[in-house]
């Protein structure tokens, strides 16, 4: 089994306990792993988790995956979203260490760098997705129940870039 396989395993197994924690069947959610080419049509609500073969790196809700996914991470839109905010921090030592590449451009151009940089090593990620309508701002207790999925898979995933909430 490759490390890719264990990661995945691993992210498999904690949805499934924290699905039944938030009382959803797992057979009524979609699980799916995407990355930043093919998320464009994942229109659900859900959790998400950003993962490569030796790192879980983050995990996030929303209500449109696809939205989130698409426009705000892989976009790197800075000040979008705190997610791409966690990353640029989280690589900022790999920024600075082309910084011979940046130093003489403009603001405006060094934004357009550091963007281009955070694009290149988030497009390199896996992302496995929970899709779930139980899971949608409309249903009843919906973003309640999501958050609470979210915060499952924080503390049994303890991805680098979210802060354990105590």
């Amino acid at each position: 089994m490759s490390n890719t396989e264990i990661t995945e395993t691993r992210i498999r197994e904690a949805v499934t306990q924290c699905l039944n924690y938030v009382g959803i069947p797992i057979d009524k959610c979609l699980l799916r792993i995407y990355n930043c080419k093919n998320v464009s049509n994942a229109h659900y609500a859900g959790v998400y988790v950003f993962f490569d073969e030796s790192t879980i790196y983050y995990v996030g809700e929303t209500d449109d995956i696809a939205r989130r996914l698409s426009r705000e991470h892989c976009a790197v839109h800075i000040g979008g979203s705190e997610g791409v905010v966690r990353f640029l921090m989280y690589y900022l030592d790999h920024i600075c260490d082309l910084r011979a590449e940046w130093e003489r451009l403009s603001v405006r151009d060094r934004e357009e760098f550091v963007k281009g940089v955070l694009r290149r090593l988030i497009h390199g990620l896996g992302i496995f997705v929970v899709m779930c309508d139980d899971l949608k701002d409309e249903t009843h207790g919906g973003k309640m129940v999501r958050s609470k999925l979210e915060e499952c898979l924080i503390e049994k995933l303890n991805p680098a870039l979210n802060p354990i909430k105590g």
